[in-house]
């Protein structure tokens, strides 16, 4: 079976499209942060509620939901706040916040005969943890709990990771942090087990556009183009 596995969309749905018109599965699994940065969240949602097997609630989502705030790293936050109340909040509808709802603090679950735990952020803390090689491998020292599954999904860094060969990070659809401008994403094959890294390209001025659109504050539009291009 081949899983296509993806995270942190933040309301790109031009890029989410590219990854969907090139790459063939046969379940898909998101991460989370369906929501905030980008210009369509509602899209986004449609999206996963019609494509999506498997979805985790990221922290960016759990912030649309509660009212709370994301936890995010402190170069974000402020973007983060203020595409959230001036997109993210304007935007979404009942209908969208009834999906939210249904997603996932974490999940551990059997898919092909094959053991998966999957976390927006981490194992020990699932909303805002941030899961890099010393956090990884306190998580394999665990044995209990790592030889117990086949695989362990994590996202919410934004940078594509695996670590011995079992905890897999598929990096960010909607903003990719390594600047190279490309969605990637993941795709597992339960039957060889082999795990694959994958980028595509988008029209990224043309989602900017529809961005500057609903950002009428300059300087926050410039902050969050040079993640994008």
């Amino acid at each position: 079976m081949k899983l296509l596995v993806l995270s942190d969309i933040h309301g790109n749905f031009d890029a989410l499209q590219s990854v969907y018109d090139k790459e063939k599965y046969d379940k898909m699994i998101f991460l989370g942060d369906a929501v905030d940065y980008g210009p369509e969240p509602d899209r986004v949602l449609d999206f996963l509620k019609a494509n999506s097997d498997i979805n985790i609630l990221g922290n960016h989502d759990n912030a649309v939901l509660t009212g709370s705030s994301c936890n995010c790293s402190f170069d974000m936050l402020e973007l983060s706040d203020y595409t959230r109340e001036h997109i993210s909040m304007k935007l979404l509808g009942k209908n969208d916040m009834a999906l939210l709802k249904t997603f996932k603090l974490n999940t551990d679950t059997e898919i092909d005969g094959k053991k998966f735990y999957m976390a927006h952020a981490s194992p020990y803390n699932n909303l805002d943890g941030y899961l890099f090689a010393n956090e990884a491998e306190k998580v394999f020292r665990n044995k209990p709990f790592f030889d117990s599954h086949d695989y362990i999904l994590i996202g919410h860094t934004h940078f594509m990771m695996v670590y011995r060969n079992k905890i897999i990070n598929p990096g960010s659809v909607g903003q990719p942090r390594d600047f190279t401008g490309k969605p990637s994403y993941a795709v597992i094959d339960t039957e060889t087990m082999a795990i694959s890294f994958k980028r595509v390209t988008y029209d990224a001025e043309s989602m900017l556009e529809k961005l500057k659109t609903l950002i009428p504050d300059k300087d926050i539009y410039e902050k969050l183009r040079k993640y994008y291009v």
